[in-house]
């Protein structure tokens, strides 16, 4: 060190990099900061023309992988993981013409997707096996097929603010929103379905910081509403409250939109209501009115009729509970923040709404005559369940 510098070895850094990529585990401890900074040295060291090429062939490892996984270049990879496969082989498995195959993977083999041990011979890599899993395939499916259109068309819903669609409108040129377009395309529905399961099934949930028996079902009998899934889909939340806390007494009650509750996957321990959380909430004076990720799909305005609507049907002991998001008002470091960046913009895209920091949600709740008793953040990510009150 010079002068309170630190003296450039760029042999020593390579060498760490070789062994971060022989032995990632062993670097653990630091992962996010070296992912930080390791994107920030790989812009650093760029070319001014290989950061244009970075920027303008950004959207191809979304449909890269899709083709791939689409024309089972990964599973034939993977059937013949104990020797390499040959592009002879991939081009009659795949149907793609060998000279447009080649060009396909040349850049999956600069994305680490697959891996050419020699020319023309192909190989599975760590990532090619992350691809064939369900969550993965379900992933790609659903933002490749759902939301690239409303991403791309995200510049023009900005520049033109009157016009009342979607970013997702717009891109699928669809007359419906993104639920309602759904019910006419099953292969994009049992994707997104799926992948909103699967991504949360290994990550704690509201359940694991709110005592639901203690605090919202004391003294209830069988007839006592104790629980309202506002919007709550097929039903999981119901079914996993009711698997956390079997001998639970009172009343269990699934709203949703009739064609959503035809396929819910509750017991006839579970009332199923129809519902449009648009108009009054028809249950009076429940103990918990549950929402999960409903505001994040809906603007401001929207959102404060959904509230309006619940507000005269709380009682003296009625709490809402709201699973979703809680951003911090002061942007904290590290990729976390990548991530629930670019989910705002999902929902901005998707829905024309967005993720909430602290101070959005108290605003918008205290607007529409609540006040915020406490927030149980449950994940890294800023999973949260707000308990609000009638004011």
């Amino acid at each position: 060190m010079a002068d309170g510098k630190i003296e450039a070895q760029p042999a020593v850094l390579l060498d760490q990099l070789r062994a971060l990529v022989a032995n990632p585990e062993a670097f653990a401890s630091d992962r996010q900061e070296i992912i930080a900074l390791a994107r920030q040295a790989a812009v650093a060291l760029e070319e001014p023309f290989e950061t244009l090429q970075r920027l303008v062939y950004s959207p191809l490892p979304l449909i890269t992988a899709r083709v791939a996984q689409d024309h089972k270049i990964f599973q034939t990879l993977l059937e013949n993981k104990d020797a390499p496969t040959s592009a002879a082989v991939l081009a009659q498995k795949t149907g793609i013409h060998p000279t447009l195959l080649d060009s396909l993977l040349e850049y999956l083999t600069t994305q680490n997707m697959v891996g050419e041990v020699s020319p023309q011979q192909y190989t599975p890599t760590k990532l090619s096996n992350l691809l064939v899993a369900p969550l993965f395939v379900d992933a790609v499916v659903h933002f490749h097929d759902n939301c690239l259109p409303a991403f791309n068309a995200l510049n023009f819903s900005l520049a033109h603010p009157s016009d009342p669609r979607t970013p997702f409108e717009i891109g699928h040129n669809s007359p419906t929103d993104f639920y309602t377009w759904l019910e006419t395309h099953p292969v994009q529905a049992g994707a997104f379905h799926r992948f909103m399961e699967a991504q949360f099934a290994s990550l704690p949930t509201w359940l694991d910081v709110v005592s639901f028996p203690d605090e919202y079902a004391q003294s209830a009998s069988p007839e006592t509403p104790i629980f309202v899934d506002v919007g709550g889909g097929i039903g999981q939340q119901c079914v996993a409250l009711k698997k956390k806390f079997p001998s639970l007494q009172g009343k269990i009650i699934l709203q949703d939109r009739a064609a959503v509750l035809e396929k819910a996957i509750v017991g006839d321990d579970v009332e199923k209501m129809p519902y449009d959380y648009l108009t009054e909430q028809p249950i009076k004076g429940a103990r918990a009115y549950y929402f999960r990720q409903i505001f994040h799909n809906n603007n401001d305005a929207t959102c404060q009729k959904i509230l309006a609507s619940l507000l005269p049907a709380l009682g003296p002991s009625s709490v809402i509970l709201i699973d979703e998001k809680v951003l911090p008002d002061e942007k904290p470091s590290g990729t976390s923040v990548e991530y629930t960046a670019a989910l705002s913009l999902a929902m901005l895209a998707m829905f024309k709404a967005l993720e909430r920091r602290e101070s959005q949600w108290r605003k918008l709740l205290g607007d529409a005559g609540f006040e915020i008793r406490e927030i149980k953040k449950f994940t890294d990510y800023g999973d949260s369940v707000i308990v609000a009150v009638k004011k």
